[in-house]
This record gives structure tokens, C-alpha cells and sequence, in this order.
């Protein structure tokens, strides 16, 4: 573990060579062709949850309408550890562990490097395609999502993308695609049969 001397948001602020994204702060070593990426503190990264939205009523005396959507929240450390070993297993990704930082005011990041993938942006039809030929069957995620469920592994796949699907002279590349096993709510939400 590395004891930083300085709060996560401080150090992202000094860091000017580090871009932001949604889960990490990344920056590119052009030596060693890897991105390395820090989780942005309370969490690391995110996974899928379904979230109940109610609706209510000026009147009090009207019914309270509820739906529910697919929405990311931060994951636990051990959701994310596995997510990118899934990763590593089943899309031949190259992600390490690289350190564990405790900043300043005791919050915790993982620190970790993935390879640099080249190629163009894959379209939705080919990341189906892909998919489908790989054994994943595509749900339908009434928020609007690409996701993929595989019964024989009991692992769903959501955000893959075009920005997290390339397409190169190996063919098709998965990366930053999340990866989890889903609770008995995101199932069910999702339609995955048992």
C-alpha cells in the first residue's frame, strides 16, 4: 500500500497529464504502451443496479408511480478485482493490479494498468455479433443499454460499447466492458431465467 500525502482530489487536480472519466483518473506511459488508471474514490469503478424511481403526486391521494432503470453505482473493492479478472479470462485483456493508494484523508484507490488497444470503433452490429458467436445472449434492458448475458458462465456484460469494443486485424477486442454476476434484482429486472 502507498500512504499518499495528498487527498485524491488534490492530486487529480496537480495531475494535469491525467484525463477523467467516470470511474478512474487515466494516463497513457508511452514507454510501456499501458494506460494506467486510479478509481476515483468511494468507490472502485462502478456495477450495474437496478434503481426504483418513484413519482409522486401533489395530491397525496393519488397512486405513487414507480419504474425502474439499469444505473451504475460504485463497486466494492472485491466487485472490481473480479471484473477485470473476468476480464483477463474472457477477453484476453492484460489488466494488473499495480498498487493500492491510501490518500491523505483515508480514502482508498486501486491503481491499475491495461494495455493500449488499437483499432476502430466497433458498430452495435458487429459487438452483437461478437457476442452472440461467443455464447452471449443479448437482453433487453429497458433503460436503453447494450447488455449480454452468459448462462453458462452467470455473468452479464453491460457497457459494451463502440468506445469499449475495437475492432482490429485480431478482429473484435473487448475492454472497459463491465462485467458481473448479477443479484437476484438485476436478474429478474433483466429477464435472465435460471
Amino acid at each position: 500500500m502507498i500512504d499518499s500525502e495528498s487527498s485524491f482530489e488534490s492530486y487529480g487536480i496537480a495531475a494535469d497529464s491525467w484525463q477523467g472519466g467516470s470511474e478512474h483518473l487515466v494516463e497513457f506511459s508511452p514507454k510501456n504502451s499501458r494506460f494506467a488508471k486510479v478509481t476515483k474514490p468511494v468507490g472502485f469503478g462502478l456495477v450495474p443496479k437496478v434503481r426504483r424511481i418513484e413519482s409522486k403526486w401533489a395530491d397525496p391521494a393519488k397512486a405513487t408511480l414507480t419504474r425502474e432503470a439499469l444505473e451504475f453505482f460504485p463497486a466494492t473493492p472485491i466487485e472490481y478485482l473480479e471484473r477485470w479478472q473476468a476480464s483477463n479470462v474472457l477477453f484476453g485483456d492484460d489488466v494488473h493490479l499495480a498498487s493500492v493508494v491510501r490518500w491523505k484523508d483515508g480514502a482508498v484507490s486501486f491503481v491499475v494498468t491495461q494495455p493500449q488497444y488499437h483499432g476502430e470503433p466497433a458498430d452495435e452490429r458487429e459487438i452483437v455479433r461478437y457476442f452472440g458467436e461467443a455464447g452471449w445472449e443479448q437482453l433487453k434492458d429497458p433503460s436503453g443499454h447494450l447488455v449480454f448475458y452468459n448462462y453458462a458462465l452467470g455473468t452479464i456484460a453491460v457497457d459494451a460499447a463502440p468506445r469499449n469494443c475495437y475492432i482490429n486485424e485480431g478482429g473484435l477486442q473487448p475492454f472497459d466492458v463491465i462485467l458481473c454476476r448479477p443479484n437476484r434484482e438485476l436478474a429478474e429486472y433483466l429477464g435472465i431465467e435460471p
